[in-house]
């Protein structure tokens, strides 16, 4: 496989330049923002008036001594099951910044039969629906088509998590093999399967310890993060397209790379993603002509940008009131989402039509949610 890095810019936070993807947010001749582009700059605004975190959080323990060590608790969907917020309660501040937005269409809970707990990661313009499944102590993706759910189990695998999925019905994912520390990428195309794990002179196998695919685009492009010790210190969005691999990276306090690609629209013009600037803080970012802009919820230190489809519409989380959000973002700014009695709501994919799905929490344990427009 070929490798190479990007370079990028990190775009001014100029009012005209907060959200480039955004249809009639450009600055008129009095320097006045248009009327649909407040919102946007009031979400960054709250971000930048408060200034850097301070560095109370220890860095992330070793990627093969604890899955689910610090902020991989976000990446790895089983351990979504253990996130325990402390609070339930929706915050009243976030109305005007979300302009009292609502989610017209209908929500939908999604739960394997027989499954401890179940997690919706992607979706595609045919409704296709692929994700993650625990029964009897063992983690199994899976395709949800036409409400039949077909089990995923990369062959030789110990878990599997389906991640994304295509038009064309090709999906990514990851899997972990019993002896073997990290995780591992898969590609199911046609009924086979092929290991995408991103190569490394020195690690385990010729295998960077993880890879995280996450999305795969319509032509084929599969996007993630791959790293070895952890996500604070060396971890590299990528984009791997066939035998050719583009990284890219971001830095935090603590190394030269903290970066994840988590979206990507058709033809890879604009991709979605997360950095970890710090321990404890986490900002949404998306990637076009090597520009990179920030994304940050509203009075959030701790933003996720999961998928983004092909109107530029993003979704993702944001820590904000004492809990988990999910959002969605687009040139009306800020749509919270928060499933009815859970303690906490994240977004990880969204369709070309707007269908959102994601993963939420309650007393009865984890479960996948779709809302569909």
């Amino acid at each position: 496989m070929n490798a190479h890095a990007i370079n990028y810019d990190v775009a001014t936070y100029l009012p005209s330049s907060i959200w480039p993807f955004k249809k009639g947010c450009a600055m008129t001749s009095g320097s006045a923002l248009k009327k649909g582009c407040v919102a946007a700059f009031l979400g960054l605004a709250l971000s930048l008036a408060a200034g850097p975190l301070p560095l109370t959080a220890q860095a992330t323990d070793d990627m093969s001594e604890d899955m689910c060590a610090g902020e991989m608790v976000w990446m790895i969907g089983w351990c979504l099951d253990t996130v325990m917020p402390g609070d339930s309660v929706e915050v009243a501040s976030l109305a005007a910044e979300s302009n009292d937005r609502t989610h017209a269409g209908p929500f939908e809970s999604i739960n394997v039969p027989n499954a401890t707990a179940t997690r919706a990661f992607g979706i595609n313009p045919q409704g296709d629906i692929v994700g993650s499944y625990t029964a009897a102590g063992r983690t199994h993706g899976y395709l949800l088509r036409a409400g039949e759910v077909t089990t995923i189990d990369y062959p030789g695998s110990s878990s599997t998590e389906a991640w994304g999925i295509n038009a064309r019905g090709d999906i990514i994912g990851r899997y972990t093999v019993t002896g073997r520390p990290g995780t591992l990428g898969f590609l199911l195309s046609r009924g086979r399967f092929t290991d995408v794990s991103i190569p490394s002179a020195t690690g385990p196998g010729g295998k960077h310890v993880i890879t995280l695919p996450t999305k795969i685009g319509a032509s084929g492009e599969i996007v993630g993060c791959f790293h070895d010790a952890n996500n604070l210190i060396d971890m590299f969005g990528y984009v791997q397209r066939d035998g050719d691999i583009s990284t890219f990276a971001l830095p935090s306090t603590l190394g030269p790379a903290a970066a994840m690609h988590n979206g990507i629209t058709p033809g890879g013009s604009i991709v979605a993603g997360l950095v970890f600037p710090a321990p404890g803080r986490a900002r949404g970012y998306l990637l076009a002509n090597n520009v990179v802009t920030y994304l940050d919820g509203p009075g959030s230190v701790n933003t996720q940008a999961w998928d983004v489809n092909p109107d530029a519409v993003v979704v993702g989380q944001y820590d904000a009131g004492g809990r988990t959000h999910a959002f969605a973002y687009d040139e009306n700014g800020f749509l919270t989402i928060d499933i009815p009695n859970s303690s906490m709501t994240v977004a990880r994919g969204i369709n070309p039509r707007g269908d959102i799905v994601g993963v939420y929490n309650d007393a009865a344990g984890a479960h996948g949610f779709v809302l569909t427009k």
